[in-house]
């Protein structure tokens, strides 16, 4: 079992990880619109989306295997 330190070590090694990939995935969404806060927030919306479905879509096979077990 890990240590205290260890989890929280951890933990901050994650936020920095999602603060990393969010800042990313803005400064993609930002270069790539045409500036308009409705295409922005469009394009922020369709990341959104689609990371919602590959997660769903991986718990759900999770969840058939289990299941089918």
């Amino acid at each position: 079992m890990k240590t205290l330190e260890e989890r929280q070590k951890r933990e901050q090694e994650r936020a920095q990880i999602v603060s990393k990939a969010v800042e990313a995935a803005d400064r993609i969404i930002l270069d790539g619109s045409d500036g308009s806060v409705e295409e922005t927030n469009w394009l922020t919306a369709e990341v959104t989306r689609r990371f919602g479905e590959k997660v769903y879509i991986s718990i759900a096979s999770a969840l058939l295997r289990k299941d089918l077990v």
